[in-house]
């Protein structure tokens, strides 16, 4: 009889003994030596003790006192020395997780959303972060089967931890800042977090200073200046310079994907008002646009648009992308137009000094990875060197003429074509803020004596061959892939 209470009694001893195994939730450890108490008190009665750094069974972890199980004794230590939680019967925080994050820096897991709430665990620097719910200023997260917080604002690289799973829009991470262009404020400018006036202010770009671009979004511009990143009005940056040479074109760049040349005497007239502009003479080419449904094109023309109607009488030349272009093939093509009647010394000087422009650069090869300098060809415009009095641009002085002008007009003609192609400007200025008539504002490219001059890098991986004419107050420039 003995015996057989002697085994129900052992039976019974295992069976609490499996109950209490049951029982246990976590396993953790210990920062410091602690006693195990009976009750939750400083004062209660020492049913033992664990070392600093041992690993503990949790039965029931609590705001200040943890429940552990020790030796088939179970007492309460102190939570705030209770770290590293690990569900005792394991985890696998990658497939419990919805999205995954990195950790900036060292993370503490907090048991709520407060940063003097319990200190659960710890993530360090780089460590992935395993996300249950996202939120503005917390992040509900998992790491060993137990869920705790962690501050948003240390986590990057936000991804959907599974296939069928999007990114929330107000927690997608902004594209990293890549400057596009360089361009430089004509007033001061707000920078501001969102492409809105009423948005928080960041910043200023003052008149005159210059400003990374990595987009242009209708009136709104995505810079950055310094460690400031935000919005601000385009409309009021000029000087585009694009970082770039394959990029996209810089604001303002229009594309011709033909070269007309008229068959007989062609008359242009302004898009709109229908008003006669000018008749060109048989030979001119002009850079134009594609036909329309009207069966007539559009050309530039001094900041307007020009229209031919008698599309008849054009011979029309292909612009091939520069990708796909053969030996021979266009690739580019500009025109501006200037008064094709000289009756003054002043405009047959100037006309004289665009054919020599005209002329010493007409067939001009560039090789792929050599460097141009329109001086180099050109300069000096002086008497000596075949130039003549012509007309300048001088906002400075009272001096209307100068040897050599009129020479800038090639200079700009040949930088707008060079801006419809990846080749890289190395050098260009304007004449002056108000610009050119010739072309759109802050197109031009001035040259002249010193350092003023138009330089070009061939950034293509094939050389380049420039075709130039002046006719009947049409200066064209070509580019062609040359052969």
């Amino acid at each position: 009889m003995k015996r057989i209470i002697c085994l129900l009694l052992l039976l019974w001893l295992a069976a609490a003994g499996m109950t209490a195994l049951a029982q246990v939730q976590y396993t953790a450890t210990v920062t410091k030596d602690m006693t195990i108490r009976e009750k939750k008190s400083t004062s209660a009665k020492k049913l033992g003790s664990v070392e600093a750094n041992e690993l503990i069974s949790v039965i029931e972890y609590g705001s200040e006192w943890t429940l552990i199980e020790k030796d088939g004794v179970q007492g309460y230590v102190l939570s705030k020395n209770v770290v590293d939680l690990a569900n005792a019967e394991g985890y696998n925080d990658a497939a419990d997780a919805q999205y995954l994050g990195v950790a900036d820096k060292e993370l503490t897991v907090r048991s709520e959303q407060s940063r003097s709430a319990l200190r659960m665990q710890t993530l360090e620097a780089g460590e992935t972060v395993y996300i249950l719910e996202l939120g503005k200023e917390w992040h509900r997260v998992v790491k060993q089967g137990v869920e705790g917080y962690v501050l948003s604002s240390a986590v990057s690289g936000l991804t959907p931890a599974h296939e069928g799973i999007e990114i929330p829009e107000e927690f997608r991470e902004p594209e990293p800042f890549k400057a596009v262009y360089s361009a430089t404020a004509d007033v001061n400018l707000s920078i501001r977090r969102e492409a809105s006036a009423d948005s928080r202010l960041l910043g200023t770009v003052y008149e005159g200073d210059s400003v990374d671009i990595m987009s242009i979004e209708g009136e709104w511009a995505y810079v950055q200046q310094g460690s400031v990143t935000g919005y601000v009005r385009a409309d009021h940056l000029r000087y585009y310079k694009r970082y770039d040479p394959y990029g996209p074109y810089i604001p303002g760049v229009t594309w011709y994907p033909y070269a007309a040349t008229a068959k007989q005497e062609t008359e242009i007239y302004e898009d709109g008002t229908g008003t006669l502009l000018r008749t060109v003479p048989a030979g001119a080419v002009m850079a134009v646009s594609a036909l329309d449904g009207a069966m007539s094109v559009t050309l530039p023309y001094d900041r307007t648009t020009g229209r031919i109607h008698a599309t008849g009488g054009l011979e029309l030349e292909a612009v091939k992308p520069w990708d796909e272009a053969q030996m021979g093939d266009l690739i580019a093509v500009f025109s501006t137009y200037y008064e094709p009647e000289q009756t003054t010394d002043a405009q047959i000087g100037r006309l004289h000094n665009i054919m020599e422009g005209v002329t010493r650069l007409n067939d001009v090869v560039v090789p792929a990875g050599e460097k141009f300098y329109f001086n180099d060809f050109c300069a000096p415009y002086t008497k000596g060197n075949g130039y003549e009095l012509g007309p300048i641009v001088n906002y400075v002085s009272d001096k209307k003429l100068g040897y050599g002008g009129g020479i800038c007009q090639v200079s700009t003609t040949l930088y707008d074509a060079i801006l419809q192609i990846p080749i890289e400007v190395i050098k260009q200025q304007v004449h002056s803020a108000y610009g050119i008539s010739y072309v759109p504002l802050d197109m031009d490219a001035a040259v002249g004596a010193g350092n003023i001059d138009l330089r070009l890098r061939n950034t293509l991986p094939y050389d380049v061959r420039f075709a130039l004419q002046a006719v009947g107050g049409v200066l064209t420039v070509r580019v062609y892939r040359a052969s």
